[in-house]
């Protein structure tokens, strides 16, 4: 039971991370270098706090939800809906170019984590201290931070946020 407590508290922290884990992974200059390619750093940082702000209303809901159930691995297979719904609409995000290669890792990433959470794992990568996310480009979290400052979404996932 002591190790159920500690993932339930677990889960809090999760969108956390998330938020910094995706934060923390965008790169580029302030000039508005890096931009272009296949998507503009404006529409990227909409979609994914949009995707994130969704997140985390559904995990307010499931986690209301949690009080009942009885297991580890019931709780963590839970958790996989709202990631899936959150890493369907983050793969769909279009990046810039200088992100098209963390973009493509990082959704694969959290394809993994979904498929481990729908098999009840709570030893998942995403549940470990240790992020299952690649290393971002260099100075894109500067770059995006700026526009995310002024994007409601961003404010309440707490999407590129310091």
């Amino acid at each position: 039971m002591k190790r159920f407590v500690h993932l339930r508290a677990g889960f809090i922290l999760v969108p956390a991370l998330l938020g910094a884990l995706l934060l923390g992974a965008c790169g580029g200059d302030s000039d508005g270098g890096g931009g272009g390619g296949t998507g503009s750093d404006e529409k990227f940082v909409a979609d994914i706090c949009k995707a994130g702000a969704q997140f985390q209303d559904d995990l307010t809901k499931l986690f209301a939800s949690l009080a009942n159930v009885q297991s580890e691995e019931e709780a963590v297979k839970k958790l996989a809906e709202p990631f899936e719904s959150f890493a369907k609409s983050f793969k769909t995000a279009k990046p810039p170019s200088d992100l098209k290669q963390w973009h493509s890792e990082a959704s694969k990433s959290l394809d993994e984590a979904v498929a481990a959470m729908k098999k009840g794992d709570a030893n998942a990568a995403i549940f470990q201290q240790d992020s299952p996310f690649p290393e971002p480009p260099k100075g894109a979290e500067e770059r995006l931070s700026k526009i995310a400052a002024s994007n409601a979404d961003c404010q309440k996932a707490e999407l590129f946020t310091n």
